[in-house]
């Protein structure tokens, strides 16, 4: 049953979140020089093990990318296609949390390998209670959240009926904000996890670059990494409107509405970012402006992407990994601007002409 659990859950849990691992891998191995690699990194553990501050961050990254574990689990037990999980419940308790206890050891082997090196520096530094504490809070992490998956699965049946508070007033709400109480609704913890991990990677692209903190450049980085942190949001907005809003195809509403509708939807989202862009772009009108039409256009190719690909997980991922490269390359070379108007202007014309020769609701039926 592992192994079945293993290339399932595990397998589709590491390749949603590839853009997530692509921006990790480019702030632990692609921001220096390959000379400075070893010491960049060796600093980078230390500042973990050193200080109640940085081990307090290491601490906080953890319990997030844990949240971010259980809730994809949950998320992906509740599908039909992943019923013969319940048949676990029928082995012994001892049996069903070591199960589960070793699936989120293999979803958890990042930090378990940065946990493996933090342990090391610890001894050599002779930091015993930082050893001590990265050991009890990582298998505090493991045992939480097998005993959870426990507990949903054998007792998941058990339905506690939930009556809605009434406050009396009725507010229609607009068409455009569908999407948007259905991530608050129902989605509120990958909505919380997304833009929890939009600030840390946004901030520490920040953080890198604090010496150069007027160049446009590293907002549009930090933007960028937080943009990629939205993939799986963006695949469950468009998800949802195929199950749900799909009759709209047949109304005599332009397509061009619509497109202005998503961006809306972007805007809205996008909002805590644009919060931080303009903190980050000490009121330089074109810098903000540059990274407002750089995060709506990143978006919007990828709900973009997504019809291409027909909702295909895996060929949407590949086209994140070269959009990531092509998009780093146009910051860096100073065409951020021009980068972001081609991508607004190319997608919106797509969607335009292919937005009705486009049927995704069979593949989600």
């Amino acid at each position: 049953m592992l192994k079945l659990l293993v290339n399932t859950l595990a397998k589709s849990f590491y390749q949603q979140h590839a853009g997530f691992f692509l921006v990790g891998i480019y702030i632990l191995f692609g921001v220096v020089e390959p000379s400075q690699l070893i010491g960049y990194q060796k600093a980078l553990l230390l500042a973990g093990i050193t200080s109640p501050v940085g081990m307090a961050i290491v601490f906080t990254s953890w319990f997030l990318y844990s949240l971010k574990a259980l809730f994809f689990v949950r998320q992906k037990l509740a599908e039909a296609q992943y019923s013969y999980v319940r048949e676990t419940a029928a082995l012994q308790v001892s049996m069903q949390l070591k199960l589960w206890l070793e699936l989120f050891l293999v979803m958890l082997l990042p930090i378990g390998i940065y946990v493996f090196l933090l342990i090391v520096l610890s001894f050599k530094y002779r930091l015993f209670w930082s050893a001590l504490s990265i050991v009890f809070v990582f298998t505090l992490l493991c045992l939480v959240l097998s005993w959870l998956t426990f507990r949903s699965v054998t007792f998941g049946f058990l339905k506690q009926e939930r009556r809605p508070l009434s406050t009396g007033i009725q507010v229609k709400r607009p068409y455009f904000s569908w999407p948007i109480f259905h991530l608050l609704n129902e989605q509120p913890l990958m909505l919380l996890m997304c833009k929890g991990l939009s600030f840390i990677f946004f901030k520490g692209m920040l953080w890198m670059f604090a010496d150069a903190d007027t160049d446009e450049r590293v907002v549009l980085v930090g933007l960028l990494a937080s943009v990629l942190c939205h993939a799986v949001l963006i695949y469950s907005l468009l998800k949802f409107e195929i199950s749900y809003l799909n009759f709209v195809k047949s109304m005599p509403v332009p397509v061009f509405k619509r497109v202005l509708n998503w961006l809306l939807i972007f805007f809205i989202i996008l909002i805590p970012e644009w919060i931080f862009a303009i903190m980050a772009s000490h009121s330089m009108l074109y810098t903000f402006f540059t990274v407002f039409l750089f995060g709506l256009a990143s978006l919007l190719l990828m709900l973009t992407i997504l019809n291409i690909v027909k909702l295909d997980m895996d060929r949407y991922l590949k086209y994140l990994l070269f959009f990531f490269f092509m998009a780093m390359w146009a910051i860096l070379a100073y065409y951020g601007l021009l980068f972001s108007v081609l991508l607004l202007v190319s997608c919106s014309f797509y969607y335009l002409q292919f937005f009705n020769k486009t049927d995704l609701k069979a593949l989600t039926e």
